[in-house]
Formats: C-alpha cells, sequence, structure tokens
C-alpha cells in the first residue's frame, strides 16, 4: 500500500428484518457507509485497504484469488 491512498474498513452489526438479534455482515466496510446502513461497528475488526479496493458505496469485500494469502 506504498502511495495510494488508504482507508480504514470494518466488520459490522446489522439487523435485518424483524430480528431481535444482530447479523454480522459478509464483508467490511468504512465508518460511513456502516453509519448510513445503521449498523454497529464491531470495534478491533479494522483493516487498512486501498481506496481504490472500496466500491461505489464504501464496501470492502475481500476477493479470493485461489493462491497465496487474502489479506
Amino acid at each position: 500500500m506504498n502511495d495510494a491512498e488508504t482507508i480504514h474498513v470494518f466488520s459490522f452489526r446489522f439487523y435485518e428484518g424483524h430480528s431481535e438479534r444482530p447479523a454480522v455482515a459478509a464483508f467490511k466496510a468504512t465508518r460511513e457507509a456502516i453509519a448510513e446502513l445503521r449498523g454497529e461497528v464491531i470495534e478491533g475488526t479494522e483493516r487498512e485497504v486501498s481506496a481504490d479496493e472500496l466500491d461505489a458505496d464504501g464496501h470492502y469485500r475481500r476477493v479470493a484469488t485461489g493462491w497465496g494469502e487474502l489479506g
């Protein structure tokens, strides 16, 4: 992550439908994106990623390459 801008993303919880228990999202997101989803950041799950790895909504999805380490 040399000269590229980096962003911090987090795992988070959110409520689905009428559920009384929160679900953990299958992707990480920026604090701003999580707030828009009315989610709750899970502190301690922070990861620094390149800004170009985020989608237009500020979501980060780790893509399995099949080889090598999954960061």
